[in-house]
């Protein structure tokens, strides 16, 4: 974020909340009337008379905690609702007329300032995106700024609630090593948070799936309702990479990654990867409708748990689309590779297996690189040293991504250039 975010020291949050210190909540909505409710989570906590527009409530501060205020109660409709952190103090929640209509403002204590100071930088960042006249190179700045207000956010505020709701932002991002090193920067009193709580229990899940980890067996049913395990397909001698897929059907995100997944099997199935898609539907027919609209045919379970997918806690995969690489021997070699990464890592993996091959010989003594079978694809570029098979530079295009694995500065004075 590009201003600093005040908050309060751990200490005197603590104090306030030890001794009994209360919030007060201030409400001012122009044009509500009625009753309006506050809640944690599914439980109600209390309610309130709207008179004029404004509504008062106060109790016990508790500086852990997340609530939410709406006008609804049950399934009715909602024309207001808003969260807020009951911190020691007075929380103001007001119309903003600097937003779009039905916006509010959250401000008086350290949480929630942070939380209206982080919207509105997203919110201006996100306006210059779509602004007309943008350029590309300013959009692509826009992108990493906007990628990196959750950890600014987080480390600006380890000393209340909503620097824990930033960490859970950038949290799919993270190792389970560096979620816990994260965690562990947050003071005593965030510390007892049970947000903080369910994310130890995450990244201590997620350090059995960090990149070098074994792989954990899943057994789901496939369309069919039989059974296909991971290790079935791991242990098949034809798989050399085996992508283990988390994705649904209502994804949006994940739909968009579908022609970068069919490109990286379309081009290296036959060279040893499979696919092994694990859906987190709830809906039998929504999830086989997709496979065959988007035709997506490697392997495909699901136990229609949604996100309590029995698959989906082992990996502790809190978000989709997320994908973890392993190889034959059955460790995990990449994860989360989004679009052209994705092609791109399939093909460096699958050439530093082929550098393992015979070399072949060629006149005037230049060591060719073995090509891997079904050499069509990926485009695999070598030129390499006449008397150094190991000094070389590689090139590959998957799509329309070209990119440079290797590269050694010494200049080659003899080579040949195969296509692989």
């Amino acid at each position: 974020m590009k201003k600093t975010l005040l908050f309060a020291s751990a200490a005197v949050l603590l104090c306030g909340c030890g001794t009994g210190s209360k919030y007060v909540v201030e409400g001012h909505i122009a044009g509500l009337e009625g009753t309006v409710y506050m809640f944690e989570g599914d439980s109600l906590i209390d309610s309130a008379v709207v008179e004029g527009g404004k509504f008062r409530f106060e109790g016990p501060a508790d500086i852990t905690a997340r609530r939410t205020v709406t006008d609804s109660r049950e399934g009715d409709a909602q024309r207001f609702g808003t969260m807020f952190f009951p911190e020691p103090g007075t929380v103001s929640i007001e119309d903003n007329p600097d937003a779009p209509a039905g916006s509010t403002r959250v401000t008086g204590t350290p949480a929630n300032d942070a939380s209206s100071a982080f919207r509105a930088s997203a919110m201006t960042l996100m306006d210059e995106y779509h602004r007309e006249g943008t350029s590309e190179g300013r959009r692509r700045e826009i992108e990493d700024e906007l990628g990196g207000l959750p950890r600014k956010t987080a480390e600006a505020n380890r000393d209340n609630a909503f620097g824990i709701m930033a960490l859970e932002g950038m949290a799919p991002t993270l190792s389970g090593q560096e979620l816990l090193d994260r965690i562990a920067e947050f003071s005593p009193g965030m510390q007892k948070s049970r947000e903080l709580a369910a994310l130890r229990t995450v990244a201590a899940q997620r350090l059995k799936t960090d990149i070098g980890q074994p792989y954990m067996n899943i057994m789901q049913g496939d369309a069919d309702g039989q059974i296909v395990t991971l290790t079935s397909v791991i242990d098949n001698p034809a798989n050399k990479y085996t992508l283990v897929d988390f994705w649904a059907s209502w994804c949006g995100p994940c739909m968009e990654e579908v022609p970068h997944l069919k490109q990286a099997y379309d081009k290296f199935h036959g060279q040893g990867l499979e696919i092994y898609g694990v859906s987190l539907d709830n809906d039998n027919d929504k999830w086989l409708g997709a496979i065959r609209e988007h035709g997506m045919g490697w392997v495909q379970v699901s136990d229609l748990n949604g996100f309590d997918n029995l698959a989906a806690k082992d990996y502790a995969v809190q978000s989709i689309p997320s994908n973890f690489l392993i190889d034959a021997q059955g460790r995990i070699v990449a994860k989360n590779l989004r679009g052209e990464d994705l092609c791109s890592k399939v093909a460096e993996l699958l050439f530093a297996k082929s550098r393992n091959a015979p070399a072949r010989k060629h006149e005037h003594g230049l060591t060719d690189i073995h090509r891997p079978e079904h050499h069509a694809t990926p485009e695999i570029y070598s030129s390499m040293h006449i008397r150094d098979a190991s000094d070389y530079r590689i090139f590959i295009r998957c799509g329309e991504a070209s990119h440079i694995l290797k590269y050694r500065k010494k200049r080659l004075s003899l080579f040949r250039i195969t296509k692989g």
